[in-house]
């Protein structure tokens, strides 16, 4: 017995759990570089907010207990890495100075002109799946 021409045959789609985490990564990245002053500006929030916190008794505790823990750790990792890296403390930075040292960086690359397509191709790809 087949199914009728109009109506599609089921298919099991299985998804990668991981896909949604780079998802979410990418996402704050382009975020992050699209939003710069105020990627800067909350990242010095939270940095306040988390000296403040560490004063107190609760802060001191956990700042004993998490550090020499792995998943902090791991979490640097994945912050820097997420973040590219970008965001700086000093309250006098309007705009990451990381990121205009990338561009420097990068303008001086040999073959410049496939990496800036590359770039472009996944920028698109990105916004055609949206």
């Amino acid at each position: 017995m087949s199914a009728p021409d109009d109506v599609p045959a089921p298919r099991v789609v299985l998804h990668d759990p991981e896909d949604e985490l780079t998802v979410v990564l990418r996402t704050a990245q382009q975020l992050l570089l699209r939003y710069p002053a105020a990627a800067q500006a909350l990242f010095r929030a939270f940095v306040a907010e988390g000296r403040v916190f560490a004063q107190t008794p609760e802060g001191r505790r956990w700042r004993e207990e998490l550090s020499n823990s792995e998943l902090i750790r791991r979490g640097r990792v994945v912050w820097e890495v997420g973040t590219l890296n970008l965001l700086e403390e000093d309250a006098d930075t309007l705009l990451p100075s990381k990121l205009l040292d990338a561009i420097v960086y990068t303008a001086g690359v040999d073959a410049l002109e496939p990496l800036l397509s590359r770039l472009f191709e996944s920028a698109w790809e990105r916004d055609d799946a949206r």
